[in-house]
């Protein structure tokens, strides 16, 4: 599945949501490391190091919103979920 995943201020990190965002993990965002392309151009990203924003844990802390279009249409149920504390 092709999909285009946006890094911010040169990092090689990128802000995703998917079809578990507010199920089981954080609403707003979680963060992926994006590893150098192979020799054709592509990546293949590894969602169990997806982790969660400090705004994840506090109120006191602000995290950026991820752009459009990084939304994945799948549910990637691996990766840090929500914090205990966050959970009703």
């Amino acid at each position: 599945m092709e999909r285009t995943l946006t890094a911010f201020n040169g990092k090689k990190d990128g802000l995703l949501t998917d079809a578990t965002s507010g199920v089981t993990t954080y609403a707003a965002n979680r963060s992926l490391a994006v590893p150098a392309p192979a020799e054709d151009g592509s990546v293949v990203l590894d969602f169990t190091r997806a982790t969660n924003p400090p705004c994840a844990f506090t109120d006191f802390a602000t995290c950026p919103l991820p752009p459009a279009g990084s939304d994945l249409p799948f549910a990637a149920k691996a990766g840090k979920k929500l914090p205990y504390e966050r959970r009703s």
